[in-house]
């Protein structure tokens, strides 16, 4: 059916509705109403796709889809920029519908120059293409506009068709995504950039690592490595440590000189993380003024009990192992002035953490007045002499200096007790807390901080809308953006919350789930699964022949041996059999023609049949082969209780054993059987129902990956 329309171009401000760069228009609702009219719903096509052609000029043309249907005016139509040059800028144009355009399968792009942001094209176009377009032409330009930031591509083949011009939708269809560079330069552009990315060779600490070389923050060409600690493998609280190679006590450039940050994720930065050694640079000349030692190590303490770190991990078990690293901590060490050799050491707080040591710790000893240092008493008179003669105590901070206070030695006006020996350690303490305020040039927050500490640890490392981070669901590298208090609560981003909105189909029950309650759906088909598999084992009924694999059903007709049907049917009789006399004899002509002759069979595995194991039973005369049934078989038959072992206190079973012969296909399930029993991944007796229900290797054992419980599988 032919449904074509005549419209005016809508130059009103209603444009702005639509974005630049998209193919979608907006119509009014009387031609909706027109096209439900003419055709069935039944026939109705999704999405709904038109040719638009310039009345002025019918070389210009092109396809678009709807946004919506809220045009003001009945023949007014509302075209994106992008569309409207493409036509020619036309004052009236004519749609027609179109109801035969194929959907896309396969899709081959080419990026017109190398964007450094886009970490993976695959996933950036699988949220943001299907919401600038409904169809793509080949040899047409890709225009998308995010974030302010423009990404242009070539459209260079569609369904394998890379000469012919054709059209095709790109609503509701799997397309396969391939991206090749437009040129070689473009290529090595983005390998180069790949490789020199600090977030792509990050280095696992286990116990301790020696860096050479570590430069300054402030150096042009500083490029921060990025090394990660794994959570996991921590028993409990555990310490962070740095410390220069080189240190010199007499030097405390050494010390003051080399930090490191830790962050909860790994695009943790210098202006974006949770832990610092920055102000440990006082504790450590402290303790060489108290103790007159100290190594020299600036330290972080974690506690794994810190709400930080249980959300993180929390975090971690609501995600999926393979597409996160929530378990590690991320560390980049850097130093403010000079190159330096550092060690970074990781070690238990509870038995490695460093005490402070009192070197005349239990001795008998007297205050100095002048140094305020604890004394031998022995040694106190020739101390106290040299001391009142050489040393020269700051009255502010009681530190102790050689003939007179040095010109280096300073006191913060604005931090009472903050002292500095060193020029690094006074300019590292005014740039950290006195060149405020402080405040967040990377979101419109206009808050204001006393310290950098809190406006990076308390806003930007948590709260700043500005934050990077790699989305659970899209899994691009994007902003996280205001947080509501309802994304506070489901835990994730206001981006995740928003991203995870978007529905997917679960590929067990069928089911519309939206992609963030996926997870929590799938652990109710885990918990179905559980249910099953406990459920098995509590019906679980299996003929009693250790040969035979089939399971007696509840709803069959049991027998006293509780043999299934095949097995139990050469035994059968009708006539009454109250002492199982009778009984007895069928079974004991029945082991004895296995025993003596054999079935036949080149297939048996029985091992009380002369053909399954020939070697143990022939060469045997036929008072030991009535022996073994006598003695050993019929022990393992306890019900009914046959004459034979009524003068038995004790049999050799709690429920009843028999090896009777069966047929080729039971046999072969029976090795199929005992080899996945030895594997050890499932428990029997959801093996035999597996086997029960599926004929062949493959599908028993996709029936147990979908349907049983592993081992060691938590749920």
């Amino acid at each position: 059916m032919n449904l074509q329309f005549r419209l005016t171009i809508d130059q009103s401000d209603s444009r702005k509705k639509l974005k630049p760069y998209s193919d979608k228009i907006i119509l009014s609702p009387s031609i909706l109403s027109q096209i439900i009219d003419q055709i069935p719903e039944s026939e109705l096509p999704h999405p709904l796709i038109f040719k638009i052609t310039n009345i002025d000029d019918y070389s210009k043309s092109a396809y678009v889809g709807v946004k919506e249907f809220s045009a003001t005016e009945d023949n007014t139509i509302i075209l994106p920029n992008v569309i409207y040059d493409k036509l020619n800028s036309p004052n009236e144009v004519r749609i027609e519908l179109q109801q035969h355009i194929p959907k896309a399968t396969s899709l081959k792009l080419k990026p017109c120059h190398f964007y450094s942001n886009i970490t993976n094209w695959k996933f950036f176009l699988e949220n943001k293409l299907n919401q600038y377009y409904t169809t793509l032409t080949n040899k047409d330009t890709l225009i998308i506009e995010d974030d302010n930031l423009r990404y242009e591509l070539i459209i260079d083949e569609i369904n394998n068709e890379s000469e012919k011009r054709i059209t095709a939708c790109i609503i509701d269809t799997d397309i396969t995504l391939d991206l090749i560079p437009l040129s070689d330069k473009i290529a090595n552009e983005q390998l180069l950039e790949f490789n020199s990315s600090p977030y792509n060779k990050i280095t696992e600490i286990e116990r301790s690592i020696t860096i050479h070389g570590l430069k300054s923050f402030l150096n042009p060409k500083f490029v921060p490595n990025i090394y990660k600690i794994d959570l996991l493998n921590r028993k409990g609280d555990f310490v962070i440590s740095i410390k220069n190679c080189k240190y010199d006590p007499k030097d405390l450039d050494t010390v003051v000189n080399i930090d490191f940050i830790v962050g909860l994720d790994k695009f943790v930065t210098l202006e974006n993380f949770n832990y610092s050694t920055m102000d440990e640079d006082l504790s450590v000349e402290r303790k060489l003024a108290r103790n007159g030692h100290t190594d020299g190590r600036k330290i972080v303490q974690v506690c794994l009990n810190e709400d930080l770190i249980l959300s993180k991990l929390q975090r971690m078990k609501n995600e999926d192992s393979d597409e996160t690293e929530q378990n590690y901590l991320y560390l980049i060490p850097f130093t403010w002035d000079t190159d330096a050799d550092v060690e970074i050491e990781i070690y238990d707080q509870a038995t490695d953490e460093e005490e402070d040591i009192d070197m005349n710790e239990g001795e008998d000893s007297r205050e100095c007045p002048n140094c305020l240092k604890p004394i031998p008493k022995q040694q106190f008179p020739l101390h106290e002499t040299f001391c009142l003669r050489n040393n020269v105590r700051c009255t502010k901070c009681n530190s102790v200096f050689l003939k007179k206070i040095p010109d280096y030695h300073w006191h913060c006006d604005k931090c009472v007790e903050f002292y500095a020996n060193t020029p690094l350690l006074e300019f590292k303490h005014k740039k950290l807390h006195h060149m405020g305020p402080y405040t967040c040039h990377s979101c419109p927050s206009t808050d204001t901080y006393d310290n950098f500490f809190e406006l990076v640890i308390g806003h930007k490392a948590r709260l700043c809308p500005a934050k990077l981070h790699q989305c659970r669901f899209c899994h691009l590298v994007v902003p996280q953006e205001e947080s509501t208090y309802q994304d506070r609560f489901e835990n994730l981003t206001h981006h995740e919350n928003s991203c995870g909105n978007k529905t997917n189909e679960c590929y067990k029950c069928g089911k519309i789930l939206r992609t963030k309650d996926f997870k929590k759906h799938i652990k109710l088909h885990d918990l179905e699964k559980l249910e099953f598999n406990q459920m098995n084992k509590i019906i679980f009924n299996k003929c009693c022949n250790e040969n035979c694999i089939r399971l007696i059903k509840s709803e069959d007709p049991g027998n006293e041996l509780g043999l299934c049907d095949i097995c139990y049917g050469p035994l059968y009789i009708q006539q009454n059999d109250p002492n199982h006399l009778k009984l007895q004899i069928r079974i004991e002509r029945k082991y004895m023609i296995q025993l003596s002759k054999g079935c036949g069979n080149h297939w048996c595995n029985n091992e009380y049949c002369k053909t399954g194991n020939k070697r143990q039973i022939e060469g045997k005369s036929f008072r030991e082969l009535m022996e073994l049934l006598n003695q050993k078989l019929f022990k393992f038959i306890i019900s009914p209780r046959l004459p034979i072992n009524k003068s038995q206190v004790e049999l050799s079973a709690s429920a009843n054993k028999m090896w009777f012969c069966v047929n080729e296909s039971v046999s072969n399930k029976k090795v199929l059987f005992d080899l996945l029993k030895s594997e050890g991944e499932y428990e029997e007796e959801i093996i035999y129902k597996a086997i029960n229900d599926n004929n062949d290797e493959y599908s028993i054992r996709s029936w147990l990956q979908e349907n049983g419980i592993s081992r060691d599988q938590k749920i």
